[in-house]
């Protein structure tokens, strides 16, 4: 059975090789959404690094495999951020990394809105190691895994935008706002299929007291050519130590989420997705996600936001 499910990850790797590129999934995306939107790097007073992983159906090899790290700064007019991420994905032998700088400038629409704009750059690497898999057992060769793809520095540029208060935020982005252009396209990877995702990301906080506040968020995922996703999550804060959550996404999936301040400036962030498909639950063990947050005071200004979201 486990042979089988490395197998049906394999074709599926290939798949969304040959037919579309994708982006990750994050889950807890309601605590930072750098990654998909430019005009967040620097939102905050801090300088901040975040360390993060993701990894599907625990318990199978070659199952996929997200990490990434993410370091953003104001500069010192608080109106100005900039930011940097670095994002491995990998499936089988699929591998895909992507770097890319943000920088995000901010104007004030009333006494207590923001609107921030935000640009983002960078390349995108692409392997596939065709060659390596092994789809028959009698050895046959298919002629489309014959030939191993490497594509470097294809170009990323996207750009985003939010609003947003102390109590709440929308937010959307297209992280990928181009197609990658090639003179021909590779044997089993298509320039033409890569998908523009556009995310649209609102979340409101009620309570003003200190002992417990709740956050409703959803996250609407979609692209020409691939089906809409949404997340809807609510979670909870006590004593702006400890969040609590759970979400739903639309592809049969539930998820617990928790974070937790262990020191002044350090921040440890779990997530746990399980899938409700009859045809998936009894091969997994779960997708787990965690995250490692890290903020610094750089500039010493004499006060700093509380970040709720």
């Amino acid at each position: 059975m486990k042979r089988s499910f490395v197998l049906f990850m394999m074709v599926m790797a290939f798949h969304i090789s040959a037919q579309a590129q994708t982006d990750p999934i994050f889950t807890q995306y309601m605590n930072s959404i750098q990654t998909v939107n430019p005009a967040y790097a620097g939102m905050w007073e801090k300088v901040g690094i975040q360390v993060f992983t993701r990894q599907y159906y625990v318990g199978h090899d070659g199952a996929p495999l997200t990490k990434s790290v993410s370091f953003y700064s104001p500069i010192k007019n608080e109106n100005n951020g900039i930011g940097l991420n670095i994002v491995d994905d990998r499936i089988g032998y699929e591998k895909k990394l992507t770097v890319t700088a943000d920088y995000a400038y901010q104007v004030r629409l009333d006494w207590k809105t923001y609107l921030r704009m935000g640009l983002k750059a960078g390349f995108i690497n692409y392997d596939n190691l065709l060659t390596q898999y092994q789809l028959y057992p009698d050895g046959i060769d298919d002629p489309q895994f014959m030939e191993d793809v490497h594509i470097n520095f294809m170009v990323s540029w996207g750009i985003g935008a939010m609003v947003y208060s102390k109590d709440y935020y929308v937010s959307f982005s297209i992280p990928q706002i181009i197609k990658n252009d090639f003179q021909a396209n590779r044997n089993n990877y298509s320039s033409l299929a890569e998908l523009r995702y556009a995310y649209l990301i609102g979340g409101y906080l009620f309570g003003q007291q200190r002992q417990i506040r709740f956050k409703p968020s959803f996250m609407l995922k979609g692209a020409i050519g691939a089906p809409l996703q949404a997340d809807v999550s609510a979670n909870f804060l006590f004593y702006n130590k400890f969040w609590l959550g759970a979400m739903y996404r639309t592809n049969n999936t539930v998820a617990a989420v928790m974070q937790l301040v262990v020191l002044k400036n350090l921040r440890l962030g779990y997530a746990v997705d399980y899938s409700i498909s009859q045809e998936f639950r009894k091969y997994q063990l779960g997708t787990h996600e965690i995250r490692l947050i890290y903020e610094y005071d750089f500039y010493k200004r004499p006060y700093t936001k509380r970040r709720y979201f």
